[in-house]
Formats: structure tokens, sequence, C-alpha cells
């Protein structure tokens, strides 16, 4: 009965963010180029409702147009959310929701004025969990 009545109420059990994630793409290799959409998120628990992230996604050869970020987020309910607060006439805002193998995200924005990203960049998809170690949080593309 217990059992039953737990989840009548939708309470979902806490899912550990913590480790390193890739974007599943079909993105390929050619000539030392990357041709496709590419990305990392990595992520720390810092206490049960708190989390850091370093974002990077790029939309890959030839102009290799980007976008990142790295950002303290309110962890509720196996999700976060990102609200870009320099431009707030873009609104732009991805939602990222936590399973235990991956993340999946969901950007909104007002597209009429511009991307929230790089020219064709847009924050979608599933980022499949590649390490659950505590990772290095660093500035995307700069060396670990």
């Amino acid at each position: 009965m217990f059992l039953f009545h737990h989840f009548c109420f939708g309470q979902t059990l806490f899912i550990n963010p913590t480790g390193t994630y890739k974007l599943n793409s079909k993105a390929t290799v050619k000539n030392g180029d990357t041709y496709g959409n590419f990305g990392e998120i990595r992520v720390k628990l810092l206490d049960s409702t708190c989390i850091v992230m370093s974002f990077f996604t790029c939309k890959g050869a030839p102009s290799y147009n980007s976008g990142s970020f790295i950002d303290t987020l309110t962890y509720y309910n196996n999700s976060c959310t990102y609200i870009d607060k320099e431009d707030t006439a873009r609104a732009c805002k991805v939602v990222f929701t936590f399973t235990k193998r991956q993340i999946d995200l969901k950007e909104t924005a007002n597209y009429d004025y511009g991307t929230c990203w790089g020219q064709g960049v847009v924050a979608y998809g599933s980022f499949r969990k590649t390490d659950t170690k505590t990772p290095l949080i660093k500035i995307p593309l700069m060396d670990d």
C-alpha cells in the first residue's frame, strides 16, 4: 500500500546529477574537422538543491558556432533551468531534465531577436552520461 501511495502523488526518486555528459549526435570527423552537432555538460552536486554546471554546445564545421555557460543552478525534482539574465529580449531558457543515464534539454526563446548562442546553435537533445565521477568544472574550450 505504501508503494502505491508513493507513486500516486508523483513523487520522484532523487537522482545524483554529478558527472560528465556528451551530446548524443551523429557528428563525424573528416580531415580533422568535426561535422555535426557536439557538446558536453559537466555537473557537480553542491547540495541536494544546488548544482554547478559547465555547458558547451557547437554546431560543428565549417563555422564552429557555439554557446556555453558556467553557472550555479537550483536543482529540484531532478531538473534545473538556465535563464540568460543578460539578454532579456531573447528570453533564452533551457530546461535540463536528468535521468540516471542522461540529460534531456529543451530550449525556448524569442527567436525574433536572434539565437540564444551562436548563429544556428540550439541547446536541444539528449546528453548521455559518460562518467559518474565528480568532474573538473571549467570554462568550456579551455584545456583540463
